[in-house]
């Protein structure tokens, strides 16, 4: 009886140390792929830093040149997506145990960069098809209502002011207050926005009236287009910036100490 006890006792703490050595073995390389997760979406981040720098300087060399404009956009797309994003490297058993907070923003991530990596192809494009419309920039391109004693005028809008300043490219959506112009050769003048007594709100080029009175032909309104294309860029990188926050949280969690059993991986704050 004391030998079975004693041949009881060496299993158990053999399978002991067999579980202890497998779990060792599961979290080793769970924290291994976790890096390689985290390495990947660090890369993505920095591909839209590295972007976010670039695109700053764009509306410069379009004012300027428009063709050179376009080919900065093109070489901006081709040296960034070369290389990431690499959304392979995230895929293995390991992904499931990050904190589902973590997934979802990591796969926004992605989703943004691929479509960011086709609106910068778009807008390269437009602004080499039409560089001649948006440097001549001539006429009325956008349109804005006026409150005036009871009744409203149109009015050109030739400008975004947020607070003292002119809105940097892709705030306008912020805009406090607009530049406009009353009349043909006018000059223009700030107003402020709304609905109240010489107050201003926008005319959203929308709809079959839009179109009948003002035209939508790109190179009737390609100043327009080309604002708008461009701020669905910087609002691409704005969605990526905020996504990549979780993201990295949640990965660099993981990777840390990776959730082998169950046990649950804490949600990534912002």
């Amino acid at each position: 009886m004391a030998a079975a006890g004693a041949l009881l006792f060496g299993l158990a703490l053999g399978w002991i140390g067999s579980g202890v050595s497998a779990k060792r073995a599961l979290v080793a390389t769970g924290s291994a792929k976790g890096a390689e997760m985290l390495k990947e979406v660090q890369a993505v981040s920095d591909m839209r830093k590295d972007i976010s720098l670039a695109i700053d300087e764009i509306p410069k060399k379009i004012e300027a040149d428009p063709k050179a404009g376009a080919e900065a956009i093109k070489k901006i797309n081709s040296d960034n997506f070369e290389k990431a994003p690499k959304v392979d490297k995230l895929f293995g058993w390991q992904l499931a145990a990050v904190h589902g907070v973590g997934i979802k923003k990591t796969f926004e991530l992605y989703e943004e960069a691929n479509a960011l990596r086709t609106d910068l192809a778009y807008l390269a494009n437009f602004v080499d098809a039409y560089a001649a419309a948006i440097k001549e920039g001539s006429g009325p391109r956008r349109f804005a209502i006026k409150f005036v004693k009871g009744k409203t005028i149109l009015v050109s809008l030739d400008g975004f002011i947020c607070g003292e300043a002119e809105c940097q490219p892709g705030q306008e959506k912020n805009a406090t207050a607009y530049l406009v112009r009353e009349a043909v050769g006018g000059e223009p003048a700030a107003a402020p926005a709304g609905t109240e007594e010489g107050q201003v709100t926008l005319v959203d080029p929308e709809g079959g009236m839009y179109q009948y009175v003002v035209g939508l032909r790109p190179e009737n309104y390609a100043a327009q287009a080309y604002s708008g294309l461009f701020g669905r860029v910087k609002g691409r990188l704005e969605e990526m910036a905020t996504a990549e926050k979780r993201a990295l949280k949640a990965l660099q969690n993981y990777s840390d100490n990776p959730d082998v059993d169950g046990s649950g991986q804490p949600e990534p704050g912002e």
